[in-house]
């Protein structure tokens, strides 16, 4: 067959128009359907339906244009036409002007659907469904195809320099760095991690490292079908720059593909370039690493890879925000000098500032600096800012819950441990604060499945034991000796972590195993004598022995010397006691006005969230002294608070809050019928045997007349109750082959 025949009768037939004009209809109506679909809710099959339609139409249309002639008399086979009475090239005319027409109706459509659909979804997404299934990801670590365990670092630390990037573009739900590396090494099903994580697409590859250069590869995949969406290898000379481009090439094209824009200050976001020299990159990605994990030895090592990076470029911004939270970790985790603790965290985050501004870790250091110095406001405002500037920063979600546990502000502060938990579901620190928030709805069936949760997939974590002895200690269960199983759990799994040993010294005093919390004292004295947790214990411990030593000269003087102003009730009960025991009432006094000048006005009138556990103990050390007038406005003030927000409480009235409030007003108002009332109720109903042990123990000592017969029916009740409690829990280190014979009372 002549091929330049065959071409002529195409052409003739008008094949190739027909062509032409079918692939732009059917491409204009495949668009039309994946953008119109999603918005009226039609299945998603549908869109895969009309492509097949469409494909399938391509090749008959062909046929059809060959096989068949439109004439004045209708449709005839092409070989029964003449080819003199033949009628195409008015057909081929007719044909021109309906491609012309449909490629108008696309062009048309492209400027419509670039400019509002994408406009509505994008810019103006509100919608979940954009949210969490298109705009959704999870970066993977990706593979340390080196041959060098080594350079694991240098993997990990781009997968999540990658995610910080993506996760500071408004429109994106990206997964928390914990929970996505949980899935390192794994090879789990694609579908399995995206509905574990809540995500979309998963981004993964790997980084090869040799000698001079970087081969680093990249893929796009969609969770619920597998398919990649996009793949590129990027081979490049190892440098910083070629680092940062490479990061921000990959980010730009899963933007790209995922239909996001970039506001303009998140194009200068992506377009920084934090330093310039690989050698301090590097340093800063292993110290990154390292901090991770919270050993008390690799925040040292982190710390001296951090001033390692700074030493090698000392305008590298980023390393002095990571130094100054290193840091702060080597303080909580360690026994460093609390004003040296200070001046690091302060001055490098100022540093990292004066570079930087836009510096998220900075702002959280400098948060962190402004609440071990009590001011509020300034954290919060600082925390708030570092959100902002990375929203995947997990850490800050707690710290900015505490912030507002400090602040009486119970709802935001469970707002922000929900929050966290949302973005990274299987970090421990996250699924311990979701464990607090459904204690706070004394939903203690979910408490316990999210403790059990966080065992199973982080074992390790051992604050998650700490805290399920903290809930066995109050409401509603009241058991010490449960309490002090956990930990002693806690302690076996580190015996430096000093909450342990601190939570062993109370709950050791309150079950009146006087040689075991002996023991556990000195251990915390000589060897956390720096830590918040001894300077917690010394209060409590001499108040039961009734001999002060240590407080006065360690906790009294830090306070002195440092200006640190306690923000929570333990100390100021350790004030109190203190003060009650020695009658030096003028040498604690100062502190509560310290806190508050406010509660020394004589025109005082209102009671807080913020200072009702300062409010109470000076309004009743004021008795002591004879200041009867401010007393009064004090206690009258609290009681008024106390029915005010009785509502504010999961269960009003009923609420074991609201009934310890009570009990304190009725006290501090000497109405001995009400007292005893309260004080009952919270035991017998509410199972609240510390504080209720605590309250009759210095009743007995303190207030005589208050302590009428019944009370001491009650409070040999509950020393029976603290009896087997204590037998209950030296089985279980008798059993577990943890008891001492020193701890033998008697010895």
């Amino acid at each position: 067959m002549d091929f330049r025949n065959l071409i002529a009768e195409l052409k003739r037939r008008n094949v190739f128009r027909v062509a032409t004009a079918y692939a732009i209809a059917g491409w204009l109506i495949i668009q039309i359907s994946a953008t119109t679909f999603p918005f009226l809710n039609l299945p998603e099959w549908l869109i895969t339906a009309v492509i097949i339609f469409v494909t399938i139409g391509f090749p008959l249309s062909l046929i059809f244009a060959w096989a068949f002639e439109l004439t004045p008399d209708g449709l005839k086979k092409s070989q029964e036409v003449d080819i003199t009475e033949s009628v195409t090239h008015r057909t081929g005319k007719k044909l021109n002007g309906i491609i012309i027409t449909v490629l108008s109706m696309a062009v048309i459509f492209l400027l419509v659907e670039r400019v509002f659909f994408a406009e509505a979804s994008i810019l103006e997404n509100h919608s979940e469904l954009a949210d969490f299934q298109t705009a959704s990801i999870a970066v993977l670590p990706f593979v340390n195809m080196s041959g060098d365990e080594n350079n694991e670092y240098f993997s990990d630390g781009l997968s999540e320099e990658l995610l910080n990037a993506l996760a500071k573009v408004d429109e994106m739900k990206v997964a928390g760095r914990t929970s996505s590396f949980k899935f390192k090494g794994q090879n789990e099903d694609l579908k399995i991690v995206g509905e574990q994580l809540g995500v979309g697409h998963i981004l993964e590859g790997s980084v090869r490292k040799a000698g001079g250069r970087v081969r680093i590869t990249a893929q796009l995949i969609k969770v619920d079908d597998g398919f990649h969406m996009w793949s590129e290898t990027f081979d490049r000379e190892l440098t910083a720059t070629n680092i940062f481009e490479i990061q921000e090439e990959i980010s730009r094209k899963v933007l790209s593909e995922l239909k996001v824009r970039l506001l303009p200050e998140e194009e200068l976001q992506l377009d920084d370039i934090p330093t310039q020299d690989i050698e301090a990159y590097q340093a800063y990605l292993k110290g990154n690493q390292l901090l991770i994990n919270r050993n008390y030895a690799e925040i040292e090592a982190a710390i001296a890879l951090y001033q390692e990076a700074i030493r090698i470029d000392p305008t590298f911004s980023e390393a002095y925000g990571q130094l100054a939270l290193a840091y702060n970790a080597q303080a909580y985790y360690g026994n460093i000098p609390r004003e040296e603790n200070l001046t690091n965290l302060k001055s490098n985050a100022e540093k990292a500032l004066s570079i930087n501004e836009n510096s998220y870790s900075a702002h959280a250091a400098l948060a962190l600096y402004y609440h071990a110095i009590s001011d509020l406001q300034n954290a919060e405002e600082l925390f708030i800012k570092s959100l902002e500037l990375n929203p995947n920063f997990v850490d800050v979600y707690n710290w900015l819950g505490n912030v507002y546990e400090d602040l009486g502000d119970r709802e935001n502060q469970m707002k922000f441990y929900e929050q966290g938990y949302k973005i990274d579901p299987l970090n421990p620190l996250a699924i311990y604060n979701r464990s607090r928030v459904s204690a706070d709805k004394e939903d203690f069936e979910e408490m316990e499945f999210f403790m059990e949760k966080n065992i199973r997939i982080n074992p390790d974590f051992i604050p998650t034991y700490f805290l399920r002895g903290n809930i066995q200690l109050g409401f509603p269960f009241g058991n010490i000796a449960e309490a002090s199983k956990n930990y002693m759990q806690v302690y076996n799994s580190d015996n430096d972590f000093p909450r342990a040993i601190y939570s062993l010294v109370h709950s050791g005093q309150l079950l009146e195993m006087h040689q075991f919390a002996d023991h556990f004292y000195k251990l915390l004295k000589e060897n956390y004598r720096e830590s918040f947790e001894f300077r917690y214990a010394v209060g409590f411990y001499e108040n039961n022995k009734r001999s002060y030593e240590d407080f006065p000269n360690i906790v009294l003087n830090f306070l002195d010397e440092s200006g640190y102003v306690p923000q929570d009730l333990y100390l100021y009960l350790d004030f109190l006691d203190y003060a009650l025991e020695t009658g030096n009432y003028a040498r604690v006094i100062p502190y509560f006005r310290k806190f508050d000048e406010g509660l020394f006005s004589d025109t005082l009138s209102v009671i807080t969230a913020q200072n009702e556990d300062q409010a109470w103990p000076l309004a009743y050390l004021l008795q002591k002294t004879g200041d009867i007038k401010q007393s009064e406005r004090i206690t009258e003030a609290f009681c008024e608070f106390t029915e005010r927000s009785k509502d504010s409480y999961l269960k009003g009235e009923e609420d074991y809050r609201y009934q310890g409030d009570l009990m304190i007003c009725s006290f501090l108002q000497r109405d001995q019928a009400a007292f005893e009332e309260n004080l009952t109720i919270l035991y017998k109903k509410h199972s609240e045997i510390v504080p209720v042990f605590t309250w009759l123990r210095n009743v007995n000592r303190y207030e005589p007349e208050l302590y009428s017969e019944n009370l001491k029916s009650l409070y040999k009740e509950v020393k029976q109750e603290l009896s087997l409690q204590r037998a209950n829990f030296i089985s279980y280190l008798k059993s577990e082959g943890e008891w001492e014979e020193e701890w033998e009372e008697g010895n």
